[in-house]
């Protein structure tokens, strides 16, 4: 059997799968929604785009998870959505609909909302494949804030994202109804390819939203970004997955481990790094306390005394000092100027004691994210989305 391009429609939830397959024209819930395109997907849900027939929108997004993750999703995720975040309609798009879906693999939980665009990922691979390193510095700044935004009402009503990642921040998309009928007719959705008895469809993201990696600040302060990603939101008390990776945040690297708002801290000092090197600044794909002690030589910094009793911080290696430091790293894409200034921001965000990180709210008054800010105070005419795509 030919292998599946995108999610392996075939495994079951047995297997901590069990996805929906899907077709082009499919309808949903009894035919109030007809499938028109494959958005994305994810490790525990595919995105669809779908045209709602007598809706004051005609066109929207139907996350369909997995059946592995649907129990979880209806009992954690969907009432933070219409909880905690309801009502920050700046950053988080409302639940427009959510129902359950039948397949061969069981019941599968969707949820109805504004749909999305290209991803930023496309962005770093653009100026990648032009000889830089990663994005222009004004550019991370930009994003940075945007983040930033987004993560302020978040953590005032204690809600922890967890998903602050490369993957997860996508360009908006126009919701002009003639100017998605012209997208959709001058790309036609691609046919499903039937592979083992599942229709299988590629993704083609709504790229109709106009950016460039190399874009002046005067264009991108009306870039509309949003974060996605929040299959993995958490309200108190948090407590982190197995088998997730909090971008090696260390607290989660621990025999006992932990997570909290702060997490969301380290993950936006990991995602600033990766935005401007086109690299993750922790590679180590080892044992946990191997990790634990490359970002110990990375940083140069000290683990908490608390922690000595933890069993991974006992098997700590010794110190490699032929690692590289974040400053070098840094130098190695920046200038001396640019790289001091940012490491001072990334200092706030990358530290290994999680007690000891700058807030959100904190980091709204670094002198560099306020770099971006003041360019911004002028320009700023969109809003940041968080967009509910895991």
């Amino acid at each position: 059997m030919a292998s599946f391009p995108e999610e392996p429609l075939n495994l079951s939830a047995a297997d901590g799968f069990g996805y929906f397959s899907a077709d082009i024209n499919q309808t949903l819930q009894e035919g109030k929604y007809t499938i028109v395109r494959k958005l994305g997907w994810g490790p525990r849900s595919s995105t669809w785009l779908v045209e709602w027939e007598g809706g004051e929108r005609a066109y929207w997004a139907v996350q369909i998870f997995t059946v592995s993750a649907s129990k979880s999703a209806g009992t954690s995720l969907l009432p933070i959505l219409q909880g905690p975040v309801y009502g920050i309609t700046d950053s988080f798009p409302a639940i427009q609909d959510s129902f359950w879906v039948p397949s061969v693999h069981g019941e599968h939980l969707c949820l109805v909302m504004a749909h999305y665009g290209s991803p930023l990922s496309a962005l770093l691979r653009h100026a990648t494949s032009n000889g830089r390193a990663g994005l222009p510095i004004h550019t991370v700044q930009f994003t940075v804030l945007a983040v930033l935004r987004a993560l302020e009402q978040l953590h005032k009503v204690n809600v922890m994202h967890s998903g602050v990642k490369l993957e997860n921040l996508a360009f908006g998309s126009s919701t002009n109804e003639d100017e998605i009928v012209n997208l959709l007719s001058e790309r036609r959705s691609e046919k499903a390819e039937i592979i083992g008895g599942f229709p299988a469809v590629r993704s083609q993201p709504l790229g109709n939203y106009m950016a460039e990696w190399d874009d002046p600040m005067h264009d991108i302060v009306h870039w509309f970004l949003q974060l996605a990603g929040f299959g993995h939101v958490q309200v108190p008390p948090y407590t982190p997955e197995s088998e997730y990776n909090y971008s090696s945040a260390p607290e989660t690297l621990l025999g006992n481990p932990t997570c909290g708002l702060s997490t969301d801290v380290w993950m936006l000092g990991s995602l600033a790094f990766e935005l401007t090197t086109g690299k993750k600044l922790f590679t180590s794909t080892g044992p946990a306390f191997e990790r634990l002690g490359e970002i110990r030589d990375v940083l140069h910094d000290n683990i908490p005394d608390t922690w000595r009793a933890d069993p991974n911080v006992q098997a700590l290696p010794d110190t490699d000092t032929s690692v590289q430091s974040l400053e070098e790293s840094l130098r190695q894409v920046l200038t001396e100027y640019e790289a001091a200034a940012m490491s001072v921001f990334l200092r706030k965000c990358l530290v290994i004691d999680p007690a000891a990180r700058q807030s959100i709210r904190g980091l709204r008054d670094d002198d560099w994210v306020n770099a971006a800010a003041k360019c911004t105070c002028c320009y700023w005419r969109s809003r940041v989305y968080v967009y509910a795509c895991v």
